[in-house]
Formats: C-alpha cells, sequence, structure tokens
C-alpha cells in the first residue's frame, strides 16, 4: 500500500502547505497535486523532503508517517569552523573580492557537565584560515573539562545558549570584556546523527571604526571546507542578482542613432562635447534605475544554497 499522499497531507497539515513548498523548492499547485493523486511525485520531491525534513523516502511511500522530533541537543556537539566575512569594512567596501575578505573561527558546543543534558556554546574569532584550523586542531583533542577551561582562560572568548525547534538552531553569543554579542539562525536539518554543519545567517557588530549593527551569511562546518577562499567567498554573498538589461538597452540605442547615426535637427545642432554628456546622463539615470531596482533587500537563504554547503561539508576534510 502506497501512503505518501496521506503521509503529505499530514506533513502540510502540521506545517502547512506553503512551508512544505518553501523548504522544498517545489510550487504549492504541485504538492495539491501529489496529495490528490492527480499527478506523481518526482524523483526530485522525494530528494526535496528527505534533505527538508530528514524523512526515510522508503518509510513516507510505504508506512504511515510519524515525524520524530530531534530535541537531543547531543547532536550538535562538537567543535565547528565558522567562515564569515571581514565586517571591519563598511558596507562590506573592499580592494579586493578575495584578499583579505573572509574571517574564520571556531565555536565548540559543549555539554555543561557530565552529567547534564545542558549544553553550552563557546567561540573564538580570527582572521586567519590557518589559525582557525590550528584551533580547531587543539580543541579537538581536549576533554570536555579542559576545552570549557580554555574558553574561559581566554578574554576574547564569546559565551552563549542553543536552542532549536523543528525548523532552526538558534545559537545566541556574548563576549562580555568586549561589551558585543552575536546571533546566529541556521536550518535545523532534524538528523538524527551527529550535526555537520550548515548555511546560516549571524546578527552582529562591525569590528571597524565604528561599531554597527550588521547581518551577513556564515557557515558553520565541523570539517575544513578544502576550497578556495573565493568560491566561499561566493557562497557567502548575500545576494546575486540576475538583471535584465533589455529595457535599459531598447532605451539607450534609439538615443544612440538619434544623436551619431541620423541625419536631425538634433544630432546636427549639438557638438561632441554635448552629445557625450547626454549619452552620461542617459547612463546614469539608467544605472540608477537597474541599482534601485535590484537593490539588496532581503537575503534568505535558499534549499539551492543549503545543498551546494552540504555537498561541501560532506566532502570537508576532518581535523
Amino acid at each position: 500500500m502506497n501512503f505518501f499522499s496521506s503521509n503529505l497531507k499530514q506533513l502540510t497539515d502540521k506545517y502547512s502547505q506553503k512551508y512544505v513548498a518553501a523548504k522544498t523548492g517545489f510550487s504549492q499547485s504541485s504538492i495539491n497535486n501529489y496529495i490528490s493523486k492527480t499527478s506523481e511525485p518526482s524523483i526530485q520531491f522525494l530528494i526535496a523532503l528527505k534533505q527538508a525534513f530528514g524523512i526515510s523516502v522508503d518509510d513516507f511511500l510505504f508506512k504511515e508517517y510519524q515525524e520524530e522530533v530531534v530535541d537531543n541537543k547531543n547532536v550538535y556537539v562538537g567543535n565547528y569552523l565558522i567562515y564569515y566575512y571581514n565586517n571591519a569594512s563598511y558596507k562590506g567596501e573592499i580592494h579586493s573580492n578575495i584578499k583579505n575578505t573572509l574571517s574564520y573561527g571556531v565555536v565548540s558546543i559543549v555539554p555543561e557537565s557530565e552529567t547534564s543534558s545542558n549544553v553550552v556554546v563557546y567561540a573564538l574569532m580570527l582572521k586567519e584560515r590557518s589559525d582557525a584550523v590550528k584551533l580547531l586542531k587543539k580543541v579537538n583533542t581536549l576533554s570536555n573539562a579542559d576545552l570549557l577551561i580554555m574558553y574561559k582562560d581566554n578574554i576574547n572568548s564569546y559565551v552563549g545558549e542553543i536552542h532549536t525547534n523543528p525548523y532552526n538552531i538558534f545559537i545566541s553569543l556574548e563576549n562580555k570584556n568586549k561589551d558585543d554579542e552575536a546571533f546566529l539562525i541556521l536550518n535545523n536539518p532534524q538528523l538524527k546523527n551527529e550535526y555537520l554543519g550548515g548555511l546560516g545567517t549571524i546578527n552582529s557588530v562591525s569590528r571597524g571604526r565604528e561599531h554597527n549593527p550588521c547581518v551577513q551569511y556564515v557557515i558553520l562546518s565541523r570539517k575544513l571546507i578544502d576550497k578556495p577562499d573565493g568560491e566561499l567567498y561566493n557562497i557567502l554573498s548575500l545576494d546575486c542578482v540576475d538583471i535584465d538589461f533589455d529595457t535599459q538597452v531598447n532605451d539607450l540605442v534609439p538615443l544612440f542613432k538619434r544623436l551619431y547615426m541620423e541625419n536631425n535637427e538634433l544630432s546636427n545642432v549639438l557638438n561632441d562635447e554635448q552629445k557625450a554628456s547626454i549619452i552620461e546622463n542617459k547612463l546614469k539615470y539608467l544605472f540608477n534605475e537597474i541599482i534601485d531596482a535590484n537593490m539588496f533587500r532581503i537575503g534568505k537563504i535558499s534549499n539551492h544554497d543549503d545543498d551546494t554547503v552540504y555537498r561541501l561539508l560532506k566532502e570537508g576534510i576532518d581535523v
């Protein structure tokens, strides 16, 4: 017996069709067709369900679905590298897309004690990848007790808590010596085994001349992602705008023809400097229009982003 339609209905009743659509990248109409048995689910949809909700495809197809909510924080216990942009520059202004752009750190999620089910989060933020890798190697060799002592003795350490719900992981960090705080949010893949890491967002205060609030993407990873900084730089970009220039080109080409290619009153009266000034003003107007229309307003981590980072995490190097 195939339980897929009824299981999918149960899942959408719990989370809503809109949420399941957003998590899988499929439209609500497609999901509704799967529930009503109007169409059969694709392999891609089943894989997306597995990645978004941590389900077994076989069980979802042939057994009555019962969601297991993972609330055991032990799956997150461990040491992680954190990759993020150097936020000292005003609004991310830099001279090179690569050099001195990325910063690194180590985040440790540690049991409060041998008998406690609660965990505490510590972090140290660094500038160089080599320093972060060296620190990760060190903390991976320490016992939980020694790990706590190391972080507590370092005035640059951040300390905080981790909270989860079925959808997200929330990590708060604070450094009282620096009077600084940060707040991370990552997707919760509902894994039964250890958490490998993922792509998330962090709200923090910039470390430049002016200490201003900022938000950016971060990668949290148990392993070293053995990729050039340039690839990580692109993944951590808040937005990649696909701009359609057709409208602007259609506005600019007729003006260029009138000024330089046609014999008319306008082209005959104006000199080359005046024509160039008209073209320059038109370009400025079109550029400002493009920038305003595509200006970054919201950054949302998509399933595609998640898949890209998760592939890198699985291919990473143990440190």
